[in-house]
């Protein structure tokens, strides 16, 4: 019997970003062929690193002593995330289809991944047959298998006519996204994708990389990251990083008190190295398709002031991009809740055994967002690209895909030129709407 962990925050943000996402995903699609000519689509979720799909509660619950449920995890929450979708179809006069493939490597795990699905009342649905084809409307593939050797199969039924996929590459560590194998599913064309990448797991080999007396076994762990990045370029970013850490610290010895203020704080190069590799990994996605529209959002430990991983969302859909936007944006106020809740509890949490004292209302001081950007900048991005040109309000969203704009803000920046009179189109604003912008 495999025991279950509690959720931690920065897991329950994940899945929080996972099922909006999806849910956002989904609701774009649908609403776009609401005016296409009748026939079913079909919708597909992969789960290429399923795992147990169940954890035992909350971390905060746990830490409190209290009484908590299971929760579950990705697997579930695509199920349900697609059956909202089915239903949403329905009301819209769409005709879909959808299947799930959950994909787990370990044989333990997976036997426990079945009773996860068995709890959740999925039991009728599930199909252990990889003839991926075969599946019927809503159900549901369970694969004792390693994800990375049957991408082929994967992609070859995802790729299909009429056919939209949203894959989920949350592996363990780094030797589940070698460069070739998340390449063939971010470089579709109708495949949104959710990447883990594991910062912290990198962090800990940059120390390890740079060594020439490796074991086998460490320098395995050092090479999944070199399959990661496509070669072993970056281990430069390693060196120069540590490189800059020692001429640092040599400089403030030197200079004593007269080196305050000159030279770069330790966290300061610490934040330039993670924002070097972050980067660094974008380029990569990009490299394997320039079309490619990547968001990304660092999620930190619950009780630590450090980076544990970064979600790397990517897309081809323009609408889709800016409403990550939104959803990325919500997500670090979530974030500081929980955070701030599992602080309060670690600090009151009773001895093993007794009962929790801690109220059940917590009252989370107010979070100080990030201020968005004025609709004037919005208005003058939008003319500077458009003046003097016809576009549809899909272009418009196309040209703004690698902005942090959200879609209403756009769409209020557009009627806002309307009232100036640098904008003008006829009817409500949708996608094939027709605008014309002049100065």
């Amino acid at each position: 019997m495999i025991n279950l962990e509690p959720r931690n925050t920065q897991t329950r943000v994940k899945h929080e970003i996972l099922s909006r996402y999806l849910d956002t995903w989904g609701g774009i699609i649908v609403g776009g062929l609401k005016s296409r000519r009748p026939r079913i689509r079909h919708f597909v979720y992969v789960d290429c690193f399923a795992y147990l799909g169940r954890y035992a509660g909350e971390k905060e619950d746990h830490l409190q002593n209290r009484g908590a449920k299971d929760v579950y995890g990705s697997p579930i929450i695509g199920i349900n995330s697609l059956d909202k979708l089915l239903t949403h179809a329905q009301r819209m006069g769409v005709s879909i289809s959808v299947s799930s493939i959950l994909v787990e490597k370990n044989r333990e795990t997976f036997d426990g991944l079945k009773e996860t699905l068995r709890s959740a009342g999925f039991t009728e649905r599930l199909n252990e047959n990889r003839d991926f084809a075969s599946l019927t409307n809503g159900q549901i593939a369970v694969v004792n298998a390693d994800s990375i050797t049957i991408i082929d199969e994967l992609i070859a039924y995802t790729t299909r006519p009429d056919t939209w996929a949203f894959y989920l590459l949350d592996p363990r560590g780094p030797s589940g996204i070698p460069y070739g194998f998340v390449k063939k599913v971010v470089s579709q064309e109708r495949h949104d994708v959710m990447i883990n990448f594991i910062y912290e797991d990198l962090l800990r080999k940059t120390g390890m990389c740079l060594r020439d007396d490796l074991q086998p076994r460490h320098k395995q762990l050092v090479d999944y990251w070199s399959e990661a990045f496509g070669g072993d370029w970056w281990k430069e970013i390693a060196r120069e990083t540590l490189l800059a850490e020692g001429e640092s610290r040599f400089l403030k010895e030197a200079l004593g008190e007269y080196g305050e203020g000159i030279v770069v704080s330790d966290e300061r190069l610490t934040e330039i190295k993670e924002q070097k590799f972050v980067s660094a990994y974008r380029d990569v996605l990009h490299s394997m398709d320039p079309s490619l529209v990547t968001k990304l959002v660092n999620l930190r430990f619950g009780d630590k002031e450090r980076t544990m991983f970064y979600l790397y969302l990517t897309t081809h859909n323009p609408t889709g991009a800016l409403e990550l936007n939104r959803i990325l944006y919500d997500a670090k106020y979530l974030e500081y809740e929980l955070r701030y809740r599992l602080n309060i509890a670690k600090k009151t949490a009773p001895p093993p055994g007794q009962l929790t004292l801690i109220p059940v209302e917590i009252q989370v001081p107010e979070y100080q967002r990030l201020p968005r950007p004025d609709i004037n900048e919005i208005e003058q991005y939008i003319l500077k690209r458009f003046t003097e040109q016809t576009a549809t309000r899909r272009e418009v969203y196309r040209e703004l895909v690698n902005t942090d704009y959200f879609p209403s803000e756009v769409n209020k920046a557009i009627r806002s030129l309307r009232k100036k009179e640098h904008a003008s189109f006829d009817g409500d604003l949708k996608h094939d709407t027709v605008i014309s912008f002049r100065n």
